[in-house]
C-alpha cells in the first residue's frame, strides 16, 4: 500500500514570520493572561481571554501599531505601510436580539495576496499569542461553506506541524454546528488553545438558534452569551465580506476583544499593520507565475449571442452582451437596459424582436440576478442564450494538452498535475449530454494516445465535477445536491464532495486517477489547490466571479508526493486559458488587482483647462475678414453615378475579394506585473533631471535617468509604452521646491516621487486555426447594403447574380463575415466613384456660420494641447492634435511670421466641416493661412498636416477620399490646399504666388 500523502509546512518563511509579529508585537507590554486568575461563575463555568469587565489599553495599543507601521516600512517587509494617525475602534450597537448592547471593538488589518499561506498565518498567530500573553479563545468567521471547510482541514492538517514547533501545544477545534450547540461548553470552559470556526449566516440573523434557549447548555444564558463571556479573538477569514452595516453588528454581537482581519483583497483597511501585495508575492516567487491562452474567435458573428452580464441597483438596469447592427455590420456591445426598454430597438437587430423587457431582479449571487422578457425568455447572470461549441473546444483542447505535457515534465519530480474548469452552465456538465463534458471526453480520447501516463485512462476516471452549496447544518448525505438522484449518482456525488472538498491530499495522490476538475462558483473562495496548474474559464460572465477569484485557486506553489513544497520557479507556472483575447484578458485582470487595492498608474483625467484669447487686431483686420468670406459659403454638391461602371467596378472588386472564414486564434504570453516610481533629482533652468525605476514580478529591474524640458514624453524617451501620458507640462518652484508637472496632472517633488503599478503585456505568441465548416441562414444582405450605401436594391442584387457561383456560395459558411467584406467592397467603390464624379456648387449670397460663435473671444483649451501661437495666431495659443502639427507651427510658421511672410494663421473650429456624401463622412481642415510674397503679394492658403503627403499611406482610406473632394471644393472657391508635412518646406507654394504675379 503506498504511503499517505502528507502536507509539510515550512516554518521559516520570512514573509509570514513577519505577518505573524506585526499581530503579536501589538500587544507588547500587556500582561500574560493567568488562566486560574479569573473568577469562575457558579452555574455557567466560562474562562475568557481577559477579565469581564476590563478593556485593553488604547492608547498602547496606538503606540504599538505605529511602530509596527514605521518598522514594516522602514524594512520593507512586504509593502510601505501609511502611518495610522489614530486607532480605528468599531463602536456600536450589537444586534437587537441581544438588547443592543453597546459594543467597542478595535480592528487590526493583515494583507496577504491569495497563496502565500494566509491560513497558516492566522492559526500559527493564535498559537503565538497563547503562548506570549495567555489568549486561548479564538473564533473564525468566514464568508462560505467552502472556506469553512477549507479552515477545519487546514486546522486538523496543521496541528502535527505545530505540536512540533510549540512544545506539544494541541489545539481544540469546535466546529459549530446549530444543531449541536452542547459543544460551546467545550468552547467556552476549556483552559487550553480553542478554536470555534463559524459561517457568518450562522449569527447574523434574529432567527438564528445562537440566540435562542437551549437545553443542551446548563443555567440560564442563551448560546450567544457563552461566547461573549470568554471575551473571545475574532478572525475574520476573507473579510472584504463582513463590511456591511449587518455583518459588522453580528461580530460586535459575539464581544471580542479585538478583531484580526485576513483578506488579499480588502476594501477597507483599518489599522493596516501588514501588507504582502501580489506584486510582491510574484517578485519574491511566493506564488505561481501567471501565463494566459487566449482563445477567440475571428470573424463568426453568426451565432446568436445574448448573456446577461450583470444586474445593477440604484437605478436597477441590466447589462447585456448582445449583437448590434452597425453600418450594415453585427458587432458585439455591452448594451443596458431598464424596465420596459425594446432590445431590438437599442441594438436594430432583428434577431432580438420581441425582446421588451418585463421585470430585473438583482441578487446577491449570480443565479439570483434575473431579466425577464415579454416573450417569456428569461436569463440569468449564471447562463447566455448560447454556448460558442467552437471556443469550448478549442479551451478544453489546449487545457488538456498543456495539461498531460506538464504531468509528463513534472512525473519524474513526483508531482501531480491537476486542471480545473470554471463552466458557464451546470448542466452542460451534468446533464446526459451536456456540451462541455461530451467535448471533453472526445477531446480526451483523442489526445490521450500521445502520452502513456494517461493512454490507459477513460474520461470518467480523471474527471470529476463539485457544484453542490452543502449547508454547514447538513449531514455528510446532504452536502450535495442529492434531490431526484438515484442511488449510483448520489454516491458519485459524495465521493465528489469529500474528494475535492475534504481529501486534498488523496487529489494530489498519483494513486487517485482525477486530475481534471469542473466547478461552476463554489470553488470561488476558500478551496485552492496546490498543484492546480491550469485553469480554463468557460464561465461567461464576469460579475461575481473575478478573474482573481478563479486564478486564485491555482496560485499556491506545488507540492511533490512527499508534501514538499518545490521551490523550482521554472515549474510553478499556472496557465490560465481564457475565452477571450490574451490582451483583454490581462488588462482586465489587472484592473481587478486595481480595485482590490493595488496602486495604479494614472487614469487619463480631464486636463487642466487653460482659457485661450483672441487677438481682436488679427480677428479685425481686412486680411481675415475677406479669407473668411471666402471661406463661409453655402457649398452644394451633385454626383453623377454610372450605375453600369459602378456595377462592373463592384463586382471586379468582388471577385478579387477574400471572404473570410470563422478562425479560432490562439494567443498565449505570460502576466506580468510592474512597479514603477518617478523620482524628480535636480532642476537646472528649463530642465529636470528625472530617475524612473522599474521593477516587475519576475525579478528584473530597469532604470532610467532623463534630462528633460516642456513637452517632453517619458513613453517617447523610454520606449516604455506604460509610461503613457507622462509628457512633461511645466517645471518649476514653489516654496522653494522645485516641482515637475505632468500632462496627467501627476506632480514630482524631489521629496515626493510617484509610485504606480501596472501589468505589463508581453506580445503574445499568436495561432490561427480554421474551425470546423457549419452551415447558417443567411440574413436579409441586399436590404443592409441598400440601406447602408443609398444604392438601389435592384443594383445590389445585380451586383450578387454577376459574382462567380464560388464566392457567392462562401455566404452559407460565414454569413455575417461574408457580408461585412461584400458591404466593405461596395462601399470602397462607390467611395472611389463618388470622389471621381462629384461636383460642388458655391451659393455666394449665403453665409454658413455666425462668426462669433465660430470664433469667440474666449475658449477653454484643455492645457497640455496648446502651445504659444506668436503674434499672428489668431488666439494667443494654438490647439495642436499631434507631433505633426506642433512641429509644423514651430518650424515652419513662426519662423515665417518673423521674417514678416505670414500675416495670420488659425486652425479651423472642429465645428466648420465641409459637407460631403455619408458614405465618405463630412470634412474637417486643419490650418487657414495669409501670407505675404515678395511683401505686397497676398496669398490665402489651406493646410492639412499629415505625416505623410502620399495619400495611398494614409492610415484611413476615408482620409484620402476627403481630401480629394477637398481639392476639389477649394479650388472650386479659389483657395490653394495642399497636404504638407512639419518637414514640407515648400508649404508656402511660392510657384502658385508666382503665377497670381504674372496674372497680374
Amino acid at each position: 500500500m503506498a504511503k499517505k500523502l502528507t502536507l509539510q509546512y515550512n516554518a521559516d518563511q520570512q514573509f509570514q514570520l513577519d505577518a505573524i509579529s506585526s499581530v503579536v508585537d501589538l500587544f507588547e507590554s500587556i500582561p500574560y493572561q493567568e488562566q486560574a486568575d479569573f473568577p469562575v461563575g457558579t452555574m455557567n463555568d466560562v474562562t475568557p481571554n481577559f477579565p469581564k469587565n476590563e478593556i485593553l489599553d488604547e492608547i498602547l495599543l496606538f503606540e504599538n501599531l505605529q511602530k509596527i507601521q514605521e518598522k514594516n516600512s522602514e524594512e520593507s517587509r512586504g509593502s510601505e505601510l501609511d502611518i495610522s494617525d489614530d486607532l480605528y475602534v468599531d463602536d456600536g450597537m450589537g444586534m437587537e436580539v441581544t438588547g443592543n448592547d453597546s459594543v467597542r471593538v478595535p480592528h487590526f488589518t493583515v494583507e496577504m495576496e491569495t497563496g502565500t499561506g494566509k491560513t497558516y498565518v492566522y492559526i500559527r498567530t493564535m498559537y503565538e499569542l497563547k503562548k506570549r500573553l495567555g489568549f486561548t479563545k479564538f473564533i473564525v468567521v468566514v464568508p462560505s461553506v467552502a472556506i469553512y471547510q477549507g479552515v477545519v482541514k487546514s486546522l486538523k492538517t496543521m496541528r502535527n506541524h505545530f505540536r512540533q514547533l510549540y512544545d506539544n501545544q494541541d489545539v481544540a477545534v469546535v466546529e459549530y454546528d446549530s444543531t449541536k450547540l452542547g459543544e460551546l461548553n467545550t468552547f467556552s470552559n476549556s483552559n487550553d488553545l480553542t478554536v470555534m470556526v463559524m459561517t457568518i449566516d450562522s449569527f447574523n440573523k434574529a432567527s438564528n438558534n445562537i440566540y435562542k434557549h437551549t437545553e443542551k447548555l446548563q443555567g440560564e444564558w442563551k448560546p450567544y452569551e457563552y461566547i461573549q463571556a470568554t471575551r473571545p479573538i475574532v478572525i475574520l477569514d476573507e473579510a472584504q465580506n463582513f463590511e456591511t452595516s449587518k455583518a459588522k453588528e453580528a461580530i460586535r454581537t459575539l464581544k471580542p476583544l479585538f478583531v484580526l482581519r485576513y483578506s488579499a483583497t480588502h476594501r477597507e483597511t483599518p489599522n493596516l499593520i501588514y501588507r504582502l501585495t501580489p506584486i510582491d508575492a510574484f517578485r519574491n516567487n511566493l506564488v505561481k507565475q501567471i501565463e494566459v491562452i487566449g482563445v477567440s474567435e475571428l470573424g463568426n458573428l453568426n451565432e446568436k449571442v445574448l448573456r446577461l452580464l450583470e444586474v445593477r441597483r440604484n437605478p436597477i438596469s441590466a447589462v447585456l452582451k448582445a449583437l448590434v447592427l452597425e453600418k450594415g455590420q453585427l458587432v458585439e456591445r455591452d448594451i443596458v437596459l431598464k424596465q420596459g426598454d425594446d432590445l431590438h430597438s437599442k441594438t436594430k437587430n432583428p434577431d432580438y424582436e420581441h425582446f421588451r423587457v418585463e421585470d430585473i431582479r438583482y441578487g446577491r449571487n449570480e443565479e439570483e440576478q434575473l431579466i425577464t422578457f415579454e416573450n417569456g425568455i428569461t436569463l440569468s447572470a449564471s447562463d447566455s442564450m448560447l454556448s460558442k461549441e467552437s471556443i469550448f473546444r478549442a479551451q478544453i483542447e489546449r487545457t488538456i494538452s498543456v495539461h498531460m505535457q506538464r504531468q509528463q515534465t513534472l512525473k519524474a519530480q513526483g508531482i501531480k498535475v491537476l486542471s480545473l474548469f470554471f463552466i458557464d452552465r451546470v448542466k452542460n456538465f451534468t446533464a446526459p449530454d451536456g456540451l462541455i463534458k461530451k467535448i471533453f471526453d472526445e477531446s480526451f480520447e483523442q489526445i490521450k494516445n500521445h502520452y502513456e501516463e494517461f493512454k490507459n485512462l477513460s474520461p470518467d476516471e480523471v474527471r470529476q465535477g463539485y457544484f453542490a452549496k452543502p449547508k454547514v447544518d447538513s449531514s455528510d448525505d446532504e452536502a450535495v445536491d442529492t434531490e431526484g438522484k438515484n442511488n449510483k449518482q448520489r454516491e458519485m456525488e459524495k465521493r465528489a464532495f469529500e474528494l475535492i472538498m475534504k481529501d486534498k491530499e488523496q487529489l494530489l495522490s498519483f494513486e487517485e486517477p482525477v486530475s481534471f476538475i469542473f466547478a461552476h462558483s463554489a470553488l470561488k473562495e476558500g478551496w485552492d489547490n496546490p498543484n492546480v496548474f491550469q485553469i480554463c474559464t468557460l464561465n461567461q460572465t464576469n460579475s461575481s466571479m473575478k478573474k482573481r477569484q478563479e486564478i486564485g485557486r491555482g496560485l499556491r506553489l506545488s507540492v511533490n508526493q512527499e508534501g514538499k513544497r518545490a521551490e523550482n520557479h521554472d515549474i510553478n507556472i499556472l496557465t490560465v486559458i481564457a475565452n477571450e483575447q490574451y490582451e483583454s484578458f490581462v488588462s482586465r485582470l489587472q484592473q481587478e488587482y486595481i480595485e482590490d487595492g493595488v496602486s495604479a498608474p494614472p487614469a487619463p483625467r480631464t486636463p487642466e483647462p487653460s482659457k485661450v484669447n483672441r487677438r481682436d487686431d488679427i480677428y479685425n483686420s481686412e486680411e481675415f475678414k475677406e479669407f473668411w468670406k471666402k471661406l463661409n459659403k453655402k457649398m452644394s454638391y451633385k454626383v453623377s453615378v454610372e450605375t453600369e461602371k459602378l456595377i462592373e467596378q463592384c463586382v471586379e472588386r468582388l471577385h478579387n475579394a477574400k471572404f473570410p472564414s470563422p478562425l479560432i486564434e490562439v494567443t498565449r504570453g505570460r502576466f506580468i506585473m510592474c512597479d514603477y516610481k518617478i523620482s524628480l533629482t535636480a532642476v537646472e533652468g528649463d530642465n529636470a533631471k528625472i530617475k524612473i525605476e522599474m521593477d516587475d514580478s519576475r525579478g528584473e529591474k530597469n532604470q532610467y535617468e532623463l534630462v528633460v524640458s516642456v513637452n517632453d514624453e517619458l513613453k517617447k524617451k523610454t520606449k516604455d509604452e506604460r509610461l503613457r501620458g507622462f509628457k512633461v507640462l511645466r517645471i518649476g518652484e514653489l516654496y522653494g521646491e522645485p516641482y515637475v508637472k505632468f500632462a496627467n496632472e501627476i506632480t514630482v517633488k524631489k521629496i515626493e516621487p510617484f509610485k504606480f503599478q501596472t501589468e505589463k503585456a508581453e506580445k503574445p505568441k499568436k495561432q490561427i486555426e480554421q474551425t470546423e465548416k457549419t452551415t447558417y441562414p443567411i440574413p436579409d444582405f441586399i436590404s443592409r447594403t441598400a440601406n447602408e450605401t443609398n444604392l438601389t436594391k435592384k443594383t445590389i442584387v445585380e451586383i450578387f447574380k454577376r459574382l462567380t457561383t464560388e464566392q457567392k456560395e462562401k455566404i452559407f459558411y460565414n454569413p455575417e463575415g461574408w457580408i461585412s467584406t461584400f458591404l466593405n467592397e461596395i462601399r470602397i467603390t462607390l467611395s472611389d466613384h463618388i470622389v471621381r464624379n462629384i461636383e460642388f456648387e458655391i451659393d455666394d449670397n449665403t453665409e454658413v456660420y455666425e462668426l462669433d460663435t465660430l470664433f469667440p473671444n474666449m475658449v477653454k483649451q484643455p492645457q497640455r494641447e496648446l502651445i504659444e501661437a506668436g503674434i499672428a495666431g489668431l488666439y494667443d495659443k494654438v490647439q495642436i492634435d499631434s507631433d505633426v502639427e506642433r512641429d509644423f507651427i514651430e518650424n515652419l510658421i513662426k519662423p515665417d511670421v518673423e521674417k514678416n511672410n505670414t500675416i495670420l494663421y488659425f486652425k479651423f473650429p472642429p465645428k466648420f466641416k465641409i459637407m460631403l456624401p455619408k458614405i465618405i463622412g463630412n470634412y474637417n481642415p486643419d490650418w487657414a493661412i495669409v501670407r505675404r510674397y515678395e511683401g505686397k503679394l497676398k496669398l490665402e492658403l489651406i493646410r492639412e498636416t499629415k505625416g505623410n503627403v502620399n495619400l495611398e499611406d494614409l492610415r484611413f482610406p476615408q482620409e484620402k477620399r476627403k481630401i480629394q473632394c477637398a481639392m476639389k471644393y477649394f479650388d472650386k472657391i479659389g483657395v490653394n490646399y495642399r497636404v504638407v508635412t512639419s518637414s514640407s518646406y515648400d508649404w508656402m507654394d511660392v510657384k502658385e504666388a508666382k503665377q497670381l504675379s504674372l496674372n497680374d
